[in-house]
């Protein structure tokens, strides 16, 4: 590799890709990003859904290279989040690094380099392969008979078809995670008639989301002001989410006030139906910015609370024989969590495709690399969300480490392959894989977190 350039190349241009591709830049690295929308964003350009807002607090969801003193509120919306990504990448100079509207459809590891084919036809060729494709970017829609049969408009939540009017129709809503729970409460405050289906209820945060105010916004600005603020926010966060590692009275506590929340329903009968049946911390828990449980003791809001025996032209029909009529129908189910970069065709040693290595169980290493796949890198890939670290800090992690190995490589000239005997893997199984490539080893790192194991809305 030292007789000529050194390239990277990046799938993706969302949060993840652009962080990588700042960091890049600033090693002075030949790189470009592929990005198959036109737009940067990933999916804060993909979600439009009604109600969405950020689930963790707006200053943790911040490039570090490039801080936000201007968040308008302790959770920012959606429309907020994206605007912050695009002024991101026009103010460091990335676009010129993006080939957008160009998919990366394949990619294969021939001659000791990774070959990669776009949608347009193009043939890449690059020294170290990134997927930034993010882990929910796949819609997931359930599997629930006559489901094509609907008459009325149908979309899942990731696909939100702008120019279905909310007045005069009746909503059905199926999920009740993350998005499930803001999209019905939107709903439900813009006065439609909506019917949210649930089969199981889940712990909701409802939370308080008050705008910033000028002296705060002023307070980041002064010298030494936002680092001072940010370590005073990381180590309440650090206080705060120590429920969620060890059982204790804090744990306790926390049961206790996501509990109280639910007295918020005057219905004993819809309490019934919305008080979970397990304990808090089990599942990722949605966040409600307008109190869900007072949107949905709306006259206009209803529940429905088990399962779904099919779908039919003009509504739905609950196991018990129940018909709910509708006129438009979203998917709130969720994502493929296992996805990762595909469905693009991923191609290693051995011409063993991504899809042969995880036909039994997905594995990997440290989150980042994965077995008989050399130089390619998976940010955010199995087991590396976590869902009390927000997607900037682990990024953070994730890219020092895979820049650490990209300079071993520019240096000695050698690939990076962990094997499945590697510290810090996940795998399938133990046996050695053979050495058809010269490695360097990787750091170990930790998988003891509690990780994404599948999208918020599959066991609804």
């Amino acid at each position: 590799m030292a007789d000529r350039k050194f390239r990277v190349v990046v799938a993706g241009a969302g949060v993840s890709g652009l962080f990588m591709a700042e960091t890049l830049k600033r090693a002075r690295i030949d790189f470009t990003v592929y990005e198959k929308a036109g737009e940067v964003g990933g999916t804060w350009r993909d979600n439009t859904f009604p109600g969405l807002f950020v689930d963790v607090l707006s200053r943790q969801y911040e490039f570090p290279f490039h801080p936000n003193y201007n968040w308008s509120r302790k959770y920012a919306p959606a429309t907020e989040i994206w605007a912050y990504i695009k002024k991101v990448a026009r103010d460091r100079g990335l676009t010129k690094f993006i080939r957008f509207n160009e998919e990366v459809v394949a990619a294969r590891f021939t001659d000791g380099r990774w070959h990669i084919d776009t949608a347009k036809g193009n043939i890449d060729v690059a020294d170290v392969f990134i997927c930034a494709t993010g882990f929910l970017h796949k819609p997931l829609f359930p599997n629930i008979a006559g489901r094509e049969s609907f008459a009325g408009p149908s979309f899942h939540s990731a696909r939100w078809d702008h120019s279905v009017p909310y007045a005069g129709k009746r909503w059905g809503v199926i999920g009740s995670g993350a998005s499930g729970v803001q999209i019905t409460e939107a709903l439900a405050w813009a006065g439609c008639d909506v019917t949210q289906f649930i089969r199981r209820a889940q712990w909701v945060h409802i939370r308080e989301n008050p705008h910033s105010t000028w002296r705060e916004r002023l307070s980041l600005r002064r010298p030494g002001g936002y680092q001072r603020e940010q370590r005073r926010l990381w180590q309440l966060i650090i206080e705060g989410d120590g429920w969620r590692l060890k059982p204790g009275p804090q744990r306790e506590a926390m049961e206790r006030e996501y509990k109280s929340f639910l007295d918020y329903i005057k219905d004993p009968e819809l309490k019934k139906q919305l008080t979970p049946d397990y304990n808090l911390g089990c599942t990722r828990i949605p966040k409600s910015d307008k109190n869900y449980y007072e949107a949905v003791q709306l006259p206009n809001a209803h529940i429905v609370k088990g399962h779904i025996a099919h779908i039919v032209p003009d509504g739905v029909v609950i196991a018990d024989g129940t018909h709910v009529k509708l006129d438009v129908l979203v998917y709130a189910t969720g994502f493929d969590a296992h996805a990762y970069m595909r469905p693009m065709n991923v191609t290693g040693l051995n011409s063993t495709t991504i899809d042969e290595a995880w036909k039994e169980k997905i594995y990997c290493y440290g989150g980042i690399a994965l077995p008989g796949f050399p130089n390619l890198f998976m940010l955010y890939g199995p087991f590396a969300p976590v869902n009390n670290v927000p997607v900037p800090l682990g990024l953070d992690q994730e890219i020092a480490c895979i820049m650490r190995l990209i300079a071993e490589a520019r240096a000695t000239g050698l690939g990076n392959k962990p094997n499945a005997s590697t510290p810090g893997s996940h795998s399938r199984n133990r046996e050695a894989r053979a050495p058809c490539y010269r490695t360097i080893a990787a750091p170990a790192a930790s998988n003891d977190a509690i990780s994404y194991r599948q999208a918020d809305n599959l066991r609804k």
